[in-house]
């Protein structure tokens, strides 16, 4: 690629005044304006993500939503100060934005858990839709940012207090047990009598123990604390990790 002089050289003072004035407020205010929405919007999405106590909270939600906005911003506005050196410079708002599409998706593939059950598609669907809401942001489309969160919200809040389905949640627990012929009948039906459904129960025996691997489902949060103290009044039981 050739330059000519006139790129190559520069005027110190010029180049610190630029670098100054972006400093300024009235300077970056459309800019900013642009975060600070995608923030927010991040921010409620995130709340009640936490809420129901899932995989990515807040803070990730505020993170993914400023970052796609950011990417955003440059990808539109970042590279006019090189239109006035060549005559047939073409820029593509999108090419750069694209990329948040593709890269966010390594972020949903970290969320998804599948421990006999796969767990975090809902979450990790909404970082993906959160991501798309920062672009929205970004772009200068403020109210069409606004609308997708909200419409995200009731999704994620009312189709779970409507359908029965959406309103239950799902744990692995392994479950060391003595050998006896009555262990696992024992353990599964003090699961059963509490309200857990068995999804699938996988068994090994390792050195003269029983490994029961089981995958439950219950109608509201299932707190690990409270399946130790189930289990723990179980004789057959020798530890309990879920």
């Amino acid at each position: 690629m050739l330059f000519n002089d006139s790129v190559l050289s520069f005027d110190l003072a010029e180049v610190l005044e630029t670098f100054i004035a972006t400093f300024k407020v009235e300077s970056v205010l459309p800019y900013l304006l642009a975060l600070i929405t995608a923030g927010i919007c991040g921010a409620a999405i995130g709340v009640e993500r936490t809420l129901r106590q899932k995989e990515a909270g807040i803070r990730t939600h505020i993170i993914v939503a400023l970052g796609s906005a950011l990417i955003m911003v440059v990808s539109k506005y970042g590279f006019f100060d090189i239109v006035g050196y060549a005559d047939h410079v073409n820029l593509d708002g999108a090419r750069l934005a694209a990329q948040v599409v593709t890269g966010i998706s390594f972020l949903g593939a970290g969320i998804i858990v599948y421990k006999g059950t796969v767990k975090g598609l809902t979450t990790a669907a909404g970082v993906w839709t959160t991501a798309g809401i920062g672009l929205a942001a970004g772009a200068g489309m403020y109210g069409i940012a606004v609308y997708a969160t909200l419409i995200l919200l009731i999704v994620q809040i009312v189709v779970h207090k409507i359908l029965p389905v959406e309103n239950t949640s799902t744990a692995a627990i392994t479950v060391k047990l003595k050998q006896d012929v009555e262990a696992i009948e024992t353990t599964s039906n003090l699961l059963k009598d509490n309200g857990y459904t068995i999804i699938s129960c996988d068994v090994e025996k390792r050195n003269e123990k029983i490994v029961c691997m089981y995958t439950v489902r219950a109608k509201s949060h299932i707190n690990p604390e409270e399946i130790n103290a189930l289990l723990s009044v179980n004789d057959f039981v020798i530890s309990v990790s879920v």
